[in-house]
């Protein structure tokens, strides 16, 4: 037995219930392939190979996919093969991530902890003891 045969990945619980029979499948063979989050390049044929479907079903399911927002489709050029990343674990990182973002901005700079506006006028002066302000005086005008 191969290690791809003993082993298991975790899937969002919401994928069951969003996808048909076969995008579920198709989904779950991606994820399992999808080793360090770095997206499936395996050709549509292989994957249909894998899966025991026509290459056609494979690409609906990919763009069905796509649509519902749980991969990407990334192409790499002519005569190679499209790169899929998994998009629902991402987005919802990021969501979380705006969500707490959001939070700390609103706490951070909130209305009843306004401070006062700087104006001209409402600067406090600096307190300078007399001898200070005798050798800065003499200093701007050029006797010392």
């Amino acid at each position: 037995m191969s290690s791809y045969e003993t082993g298991y990945f975790s899937i969002k619980n919401k994928a069951i219930l969003e996808l048909s029979g076969k995008e579920f499948k198709l989904y779950c063979y991606l994820v399992s392939k999808d080793y360090k989050g770095e997206g499936v390049w395996y050709a549509q044929k292989t994957i249909s190979n894998d899966l025991g479907v026509c290459v056609r079903t494979v690409q609906r399911h990919l763009k069905a996919l796509a649509e519902k927002g749980y991969i990407s489709i990334k192409r790499r050029g002519f005569n190679m093969t499209n790169i899929y990343k998994m998009l629902k674990n991402t987005v919802e990182k990021v969501k979380d991530k705006k969500e707490e973002v959001a939070n700390n901005f609103k706490s951070k700079f909130d209305k009843k902890s306004e401070k006062p506006k700087l104006r001209f006028n409402n600067f406090e002066g600096r307190n300078y003891s007399k001898e200070e302000w005798n050798s800065l005086e003499n200093k701007l005008l050029g006797w010392e």
